[in-house]
């Protein structure tokens, strides 16, 4: 993937820049900037050629209406509100087809270990038409409840395969989400809508401690964003799925979304072999390679959801990092308006360095301690301003500088050069070698 012209870009747009920051935009002027986009065109699928895919196109399977057909109990999954999947425009054609061949069905939300989700949020996600419909075939998944779990067993790192009695009484798993960069389990969607999005607490711990290198002190090498292979944390979940999904029918849907979460492209049928060539696809619309390393670069989490809180938001940060020299600025745009997100994240900072995180993360581990974690490595790295809802305080607790104003960021970079990344969260940056 080739960048946009910068020099075009940059006369383009030296006057008419807009940050995202939840849902509204900033507006900033640099004069020696480089804008890392794609100069790929990413126009949203109609609809027809949405159902075509679902009907045609799936991979080692049949269509999804022959799937419905001959199902006896499905289970729809959808993303919570941290992430979008774009399902809202076709999951009418697919409640269509449960109805008209008298099919049973459910929907749960793949909230993992996050919060539970608000009667708005879940409209958001469905529409409210959809909501209001069929808001009595929503289950609430709760990580903590145990009773409504099925136990299947353990992988071979020990894992106990825990997931939602909603998956145990289904014959048919119709998980939907898009396809996105993940900064330890190399992608999101697919089989993670199952583990950890529909699993137990206790099955999200054990399988995400496997971020953890305890014989080099450090995070995995394998477990960073964009790696599938030899990455332990999606090998687990691989394997803990294959073990629970003896006598049901899968039948995944993968989109990849543009800038405006709108679907560009669509991926369905097998869950684990849909889940790669979506994967492979994303790679091709989404990669951004550039000649150099940055002293500043200028990051946008990408406007709500991606910013709702820092748990979320931290993602967008983590993928740039390889594009800044070390000791360089980062300046990050991110509302955060929940803030934290997670009360296990927000205590973590009281410990002030990530070699003692590390330390405690291997005795007491905990999914958004070890995030916290993670945030900790690069702000220790680099000097990262913010630029948030969170007061000063709390700004510095997580190893930021709070960023004032859009003035006070063009002061400090000066005449250095530095990178605008609309948004980070969509695109996947490397170095050329």
């Amino acid at each position: 993937m080739s960048l946009l012209n910068l020099t075009e870009l940059c006369l383009k747009l030296v006057v008419d820049m807009f940050i995202k920051y939840g849902k509204d935009s900033l507006e900033f002027t640099l004069k020696k900037i480089d804008i890392l986009a794609t100069d790929r065109i990413m126009e949203p699928l109609k609809i027809e050629k949405i159902l075509q895919i679902l009907n045609n196109e799936a991979i080692l399977m049949e269509g999804i209406e022959e799937v419905i057909e001959k199902s006896n109990k499905s289970l729809i999954i959808l993303p919570d509100i941290t992430r979008k999947s774009g399902a809202e425009i076709f999951l009418p054609y697919l409640f269509n087809i449960f109805e008209q061949y008298n099919k049973d069905f459910n929907i749960i939300f793949a909230i993992g270990t996050h919060r539970n989700l608000t009667i708005e949020e879940k409209k958001q996600i469905l529409t409210e038409d959809l909501f209001n419909k069929y808001h009595h075939k929503i289950i609430d998944h709760n990580p903590d409840d145990l009773d409504n779990h099925f136990y299947y067993g353990k992988t071979r790192n020990n894992t106990p395969i825990l997931i939602n009695n909603a998956y145990t009484k289904a014959d048919t798993i119709i998980p939907i989400g898009s396809v996105s960069y993940h900064y330890f389990c190399g992608f999101g969607g697919g089989r993670k809508l199952i583990i950890p999005g529909i699993a137990s607490r206790k099955t999200a711990l054990h399988n995400h401690k496997l971020v953890l290198d305890e014989t080099n002190r450090c995070k995995n090498i394998y477990a960073t964003t964009g790696n599938l292979k030899n990455n332990p944390v999606h090998s687990d979940i691989v394997e803990a799925v294959m073990i629970a999904r003896r006598g049901k029918t899968f039948f995944s849907i993968n989109t990849i979304l543009n800038d405006d979460n709108k679907v560009v492209d669509l991926v369905c049928g097998d869950l684990f072999t849909s889940h790669i060539e979506a994967c492979e696809k994303l790679k091709q619309y989404t990669t951004i390679e550039v000649e150099k390393k940055y002293d500043n670069v200028v990051v946008s989490a990408g406007g709500f959801p991606k910013d709702i809180n820092m748990v979320q938001s931290q993602k967008s940060i983590d993928r740039i990092k390889n594009i800044v020299k070390d000791g360089g600025n980062i300046f990050f745009f991110a509302e955060c308006i929940d803030g934290y997100g997670n009360d296990y994240f927000r205590d973590f900072f009281d410990i002030s360095s990530s070699k003692e995180m590390f330390e405690i993360l291997l005795q007491d581990y905990q999914i958004n301690k070890q995030t916290a974690f993670n945030l900790k490595t690069i702000t220790e790295r680099f000097n990262c301003y913010l630029y948030s809802s969170f007061s000063k305080e709390d700004t510095e607790r997580m190893g930021f500088k709070k960023l004032n104003s859009i003035g006070e960021m063009t002061e400090i970079i000066g005449d250095s050069n530095v990178a605008f990344v609309p948004i980070s969260y969509n695109y996947f940056f490397k170095v050329k070698d």
